[in-house]
C-alpha cells in the first residue's frame, strides 16, 4: 500500500497549487478525489501545459483541467491485468479503488517491476483422457479446449504467473505432443515451463513422482481442468505459514434436496424437513504440498493424490485446508464447459475502467 494522500489533489484548488503538489509528490501526477477520497480524475504534467498552452492561468481551478477519462483498477486486479495496463497505455501508475470509487492505493510503474518471481514450482497435471468431455476431446485434449479466446491450460498458467510464479511443469499423457508444441519453453507467455510425460496411466500422485527432479521447496499442484480466481500468492502463503505438510483447496458447496425429507422412526413420522439444504467442502484439485511426501509415492504405479493425503495423514503430518472463496469452476463435463465460456467474461475479462463524464 502506498501512502495516498500526498498524490491526492482537491478539485477545487487552484493550478499553481496543484503544480506544487504534483512536485511535493514527485511522480509527475496527482489524483483527483473530493472529501470522500472518490477517484474523480487525474492531473499531470502535461495536463497543465496544455492548459497554459490554451489559454488558462495559474488561478483555474483543477475540475476545469483534469483528465476526466482515467484508467483505474478495482482491488481484485491480477498482476497481469496490471502488466497489460502498463505496457498497452504508456501508464507510469494506476490507481487502484474501492466499490465506492475511492481510492484505495497507487501503483507505480517503477515500484511494480521490482518485484520479486516465486522459485516455487506450480505442477500442472495436463495429461488425462477427459472422456466425460467427449466429443469434445477425442480430437485435442481437455486442457486446450478453449475458453473465452484461449485454451483452459493457458488462463490456468496466466493466473499463476500474475502471482509471480514462473516455474511451471506440465504433466502430460493424453495427446501431450498439441500441448508441447503450443507452450515450447513457455518464453513467449512469461514462464519457463518443464515437461513429464507418463507412458502409462500414474494417477495425480504418480505423476509428481515424475515431477520430483524439479522440486526444492514448497510447491503448488493444480489440476489442468480448473478455472478459478484464487490468490496463489495467498494459497502458498498460507500453506508455509502454518507449517502444512499438505494444504488443500477446499471449496464451499450447497445441495438443496428439492422434496421433503421424512425422518422417521420405523413406519412413525417423527419430522418433516421440507427441501432441506446440506452444506460440504470439496477438493478443489489444488494443493500445495512440501517436497518429503513425494517419498511416500511408489515408483511407476498409479498412485492418487487422495492415497497420498491419507498417507501423511496416517503418518502424523499437518494436512489442513484453505477455503476458496473466489470462482472456481471444474470443467469435467460438457455441460460446465459451456458454463465456464458463459462466466468467462465476467470472471476473467478486463478488470480495467475508466471514469468518464
Amino acid at each position: 500500500m502506498n501512502s495516498i494522500d500526498k498524490y491526492c489533489i482537491n478539485p477545487s484548488c487552484q493550478m499553481k497549487e496543484a503544480m506544487q503538489k504534483i512536485d511535493d509528490g514527485g511522480k509527475a501526477i496527482g489524483f483527483v478525489v473530493n472529501e470522500d477520497f472518490k477517484l474523480l480524475g487525474t492531473l499531470t504534467d502535461g495536463d497543465i501545459r496544455r492548459a497554459i498552452l490554451k489559454g488558462d492561468n495559474f488561478n483555474t481551478t483543477v475540475d476545469k483541467i483534469m483528465n476526466k477519462n482515467c484508467t483505474f483498477v478495482t482491488r481484485n486486479y491480477s498482476k497481469t491485468l496490471i502488466e497489460t495496463i502498463f505496457k498497452g497505455k504508456s501508464l507510469l501508475q494506476i490507481p487502484v479503488v474501492d466499490d465506492y470509487m475511492r481510492i484505495v492505493d497507487i501503483i507505480f510503474y517503477s515500484e511494480f517491476y521490482k518485484q520479486s518471481f516465486k522459485e516455487n514450482t506450480v505442477i500442472i497435471m495436463a495429461g488425462g483422457l477427459g472422456s466425460r468431455l467427449s466429443p469434445l476431446t477425442d480430437e485435442i485434449p481437455k486442457p486446450m479446449l478453449r475458453v473465452g479466446a484461449k485454451p483452459i491450460l493457458e488462463t490456468i498458467i496466466d493466473q499463476v504467473r500474475s502471482y509471480g510464479f514462473v516455474n511451471i511443469v506440465l504433466s502430460l499423457n493424453y495427446k501431450g505432443d498439441l500441448i508441447e508444441n503450443y507452450f515450447q519453453d513457455g518464453s513467449n507467455f512469461g514462464v519457463k515451463i518443464r515437461y513429464v510425460r507418463e507412458n502409462k496411466r500414474l494417477g495425480t500422485a504418480g505423476a509428481l513422482k515424475l515431477a520430483s527432479q524439479f522440486i526444492k521447496e514448497s510447491f503448488v499442484v493444480i489440476n489442468g481442468d480448473i478455472l478459478t480466481k484464487l490468490n496463489f500468492d495467498q494459497f502458498l502463503s498460507h500453506h508455509i505459514k502454518h507449517e502444512n505438510d499438505i494444504t488443500v483447496g477446499a471449496k464451499h458447496k450447497e445441495f438443496v434436496i428439492p422434496y421433503g425429507v421424512l425422518k422417521m422412526n420405523n413406519d412413525e413420522i417423527m419430522e418433516l424437513d421440507e427441501k432441506p439444504a446440506y452444506h460440504y467442502f470439496i477438493n478443489a484439485g489444488m494443493y500445495c504440498l512440501e517436497p518429503h511426501v513425494i517419498e511416500y509415492i511408489p515408483d511407476d504405479q498409479y498412485y492418487d493424490i487422495t492415497e497420498l493425503i491419507e498417507k501423511t495423514i496416517n503418518n502424523n503430518q499437518s494436512v489442513k485446508s484453505f477455503p476458496i472463496t473466489e470462482y472456481w469452476m471444474d470443467i469435467g463435463h460438457v455441460e460446465d464447459y459451456h458454463k465456464a465460456n458463459t462466466d468467462f467474461e465476467r470472471f476473467f475479462g478486463s478488470d480495467v475502467n475508466a471514469i468518464e463524464k
